[in-house]
C-alpha cells in the first residue's frame, strides 16, 4: 500500500468522518466481523433487527399499522422469518399511492432524505430514507469493494452511465475529497463513442485504480476498445459488475483485458447493495446482516436451487420501511455454505427483472434472457443487440447497425438456429437494423425485454428448469444481476 493510501486510511477518511458526523468505519468493522459469526448467533442477530423494524413500522406508520390489522396479527405474531408471509408484500404501486402514510412519523424532516428509484420498471418513484441507516449502506458497499481485493484508502473508478447520479456541480472542496478521502473517479459512459473512449482509457491508466465498479456493457464496449486501439495495460486488482445482467463472455472479456477477477453485484436504489460475489466465485453472498430476502413462486417460498420473485425486507432503514417488498427480480437460493467460510447466505441469478424472462410456448415456461446471450456468444460477432418478446411467439431481434458485409446473412442464420433451439422452433423471429439501442431511464442496457408478458392478462407461465439444450461448449454464466443502488 503506497503512502498516500496508508494517509487516507489511517488520517484523512477517519478525519472526514469526524468533520462529517458519519460512522462508516466502524459500521464495516461490524460487518467485517459479523459475516464469520456462526449460524445461529449470526440468525439471531438478524431477527432482533427484524422485530425491531417491524415494530418501528407497526407504532410509527399508518400503512404498515392498518397492513397488520388488515392481517388480525401485531408484530409479536412474528415468531420467526416464515411468520413474515402473514403480512401482504409491498409492491411498488403502494410507494406511489402511499408514499406519505410509508413515512415514519417520528423522524423530522431534517433526519431522512429523498431518493428515487431507477426506473426500470419505466418510472421513477420517489421513497425516502433516515440519515442514519447511510452509514451501514455506505458500509455494505466497502465490504463488497474489500471482496474484489480493494480497501479503504485504495483508488476505485466508478464507470457510470446513469445521469442522474452524476454532478456537474461539485465544488473544488468535493473533487478534493473524492481525490484524497475517497479517492475515487467518476466517469460518465452513458455515450460512448470512439474520442470519448479514448479519453477514458487515458483516464483509467492515469488514475490506476484498485478496483473498477462498472455497468458491464458500457465496460464491455471501452474494454474492446483498450484492448484493440490503445496501448494501455490497465490492472486493477478486480472487477466488480453491476447494475444489470453479467454475460459470460463479458466475464471472459474483462478477465482478458484487465487480467483480474471478476464479480458480479446485485443491488438496488431502494435497499442498496442486496448480494456479491466473493473470492469463491459461488453464489453471490447476500448482505443479510442489512437485508432479509424471500424467494418465493406463485405466493409460496421455493426449494434451495429453484428460482423465484425476491421479496426484500430492509432492516436498516427506518425513514421509509420496506418490508416484503416486490422489487420486481428474480433469483435463486443457494443450499450450503461458501467454501470462503462466511456465515452469509447465498444466492444465484439467471437474469435480473420479472420481464428479463422470456416465456417459451413450446411448454409454456420462463426462460432466462441471458441464456440466450450466452449462446450467441459461441456464435459469430454480431454486435449489441437486443431480444424483445412482443407476441406469445415472436421475437424481434434489433441489432445496432455497423458496416454491411458478406456475414450479415450468415449471423442472421445463426441467431435464428440458436433461437430455434433454445425455443424448440416454435418461435418466430423478425431482424431489426436500429442506429442506436437506447438505454432504460436507470442508465441499464436491457438484455431482454418482454413486452407480452408484461401485458398479457394470460396465467403467469410456470418456471421451467430445463431452459433449452446448451451447445456444445457453451456454459451460461449463472449470477446474472440487475440493479444498483
Amino acid at each position: 500500500m503506497r503512502l498516500l493510501d496508508c494517509l487516507s486510511k489511517h488520517a484523512l477518511f477517519p478525519l472526514n468522518e469526524r468533520r462529517e458526523g458519519t460512522r462508516i468505519l466502524p459500521s464495516l468493522h461490524s460487518l467485517e466481523a459479523t459475516q464469520w459469526m456462526p449460524h445461529q448467533q449470526f440468525e439471531d442477530l438478524r431477527f432482533r433487527k427484524l422485530r425491531a423494524i417491524l415494530e418501528h413500522a407497526f407504532e410509527n406508520t399508518a400503512f404498515y399499522r392498518r397492513r397488520f390489522g388488515e392481517a388480525g396479527i401485531t408484530p409479536k405474531d412474528i415468531r420467526d422469518f416464515d411468520d413474515l408471509r402473514l403480512l401482504a408484500p409491498l409492491t411498488k404501486d403502494d410507494l406511489v399511492r402511499h408514499q406519505n402514510e410509508l413515512i415514519a412519523r417520528n423522524l423530522r424532516p431534517s433526519e431522512r432524505h429523498s431518493s428515487t428509484t431507477g426506473g426500470s420498471s419505466g418510472t421513477h418513484t420517489p421513497f425516502y430514507r433516515d440519515n442514519a441507516c447511510l452509514n451501514v449502506k455506505m458500509a455494505v458497499e466497502y465490504r463488497c469493494n474489500q471482496w474484489c481485493g480493494w480497501d479503504v484508502g485504495r483508488k476505485v473508478a466508478v464507470l457510470w452511465p446513469a445521469v442522474q447520479d452524476l454532478f456537474d456541480d461539485e465544488s473544488w472542496k468535493q473533487k478534493l475529497r473524492y481525490r484524497l478521502v475517497n479517492r475515487r473517479l467518476l466517469l460518465y459512459t452513458g455515450e460512448l463513442n470512439e474520442a470519448v473512449m479514448s479519453q477514458l482509457a487515458k483516464r483509467l491508466d492515469r488514475f490506476g485504480p484498485r478496483l473498477i465498479r462498472a455497468f458491464p456493457y458500457a465496460l464491455a464496449v471501452l474494454a474492446k476498445y483498450i484492448r484493440d486501439a490503445t496501448p494501455y495495460r490497465i490492472r486493477p486488482a478486480g472487477i466488480l459488475a453491476t447494475g444489470e445482467p453479467l454475460l459470460a463472455n463479458h466475464r471472459a472479456l474483462f478477465e482478458e483485458v484487465f487480467d483480474c477477477p471478476v464479480f458480479n453485484c446485485y443491488s438496488s436504489r431502494e435497499c442498496g447493495h442486496i448480494a456479491c460475489e466473493c473470492e469463491s466465485h459461488d453464489g453471490l453472498h447476500i448482505n443479510a446482516e442489512c437485508l432479509h430476502v424471500e424467494f418465493q413462486m406463485s405466493n409460496k417460498p421455493v426449494k434451495a436451487g429453484e428460482p423465484g420473485h425476491l421479496l426484500l425486507t430492509d432492516l436498516e432503514n427506518y425513514g421509509m420501511p420496506f418490508i416484503r417488498y416486490e422489487i420486481g427480480d428474480m433469483g435463486v437460493p443457494l443450499a450450503g455454505q461458501c467454501g470462503c467460510g462466511r456465515t452469509l447466505p447465498r444466492m444465484g441469478m439467471n437474469a435480473g427483472r420479472d420481464t428479463d424472462f422470456l416465456y417459451s410456448p413450446h411448454n409454456d415456461s420462463l426462460i432466462s434472457g441471458t441464456i440466450c446471450h450466452d449462446f450467441i456468444a459461441d456464435g459469430p460477432d454480431v454486435g449489441q443487440l437486443q431480444i424483445i418478446q412482443d407476441s406469445r411467439d415472436h421475437l424481434t431481434i434489433r441489432i445496432k447497425k455497423g458496416r454491411r458485409d458478406a456475414a450479415d446473412d450468415i449471423k442472421k442464420e445463426y441467431l435464428k438456429s440458436v433461437i430455434d433451439q433454445v425455443f424448440h422452433g416454435k418461435m418466430r423471429v423478425t431482424f431489426e437494423a436500429v442506429d442506436t439501442i437506447s438505454r432504460a431511464k436507470s442508465g441499464k442496457f436491457r438484455v431482454c425485454i418482454n413486452q407480452w408478458l408484461k401485458t398479457s392478462d394470460s396465467q403467469t407461465p410456470t418456471w421451467e428448469p430445463d431452459t433449452g439444450p446448451v451447445l456444445e461448449g457453451t456454459m451460461p454464466e449463472n449470477n446474472a444481476v440487475p440493479g444498483r443502488a
